[in-house]
């Protein structure tokens, strides 16, 4: 990104350039939002938008849940090789 910024500063002309400096300002500050807005959703448990990891503990609980149901307390249903134990 910094890169693209520079060559259009550099393209610019060097009088009566307000226009384009605004726009170059303009573009400068909309890829910099979207960058830090693809960062914050890439991280979803930190950041500004903070979404707290509840869904997934749920999920995580009623696994254990059916697991339990199913199998009980024990142990694995599969020996250390993955064989289904009988």
């Amino acid at each position: 990104m910094l890169i693209t910024i520079i060559a259009l500063g550099l393209c610019l002309p060097r009088t009566g350039n307000r226009p384009q400096l605004v726009a170059l300002l303009v573009i400068t500050a909309l890829l910099t939002g979207a960058l830090l807005m693809i960062r914050d959703v890439e991280r979803p448990f930190t950041g500004l938008v903070r979404v707290q990891p509840t869904a997934i503990a749920e999920t995580e609980a009623q696994a254990t849940r059916a697991f339990q149901a199913t199998y009980g307390t024990d142990g694995l249903p599969c020996d250390a090789q993955g064989r289904k134990r009988t």
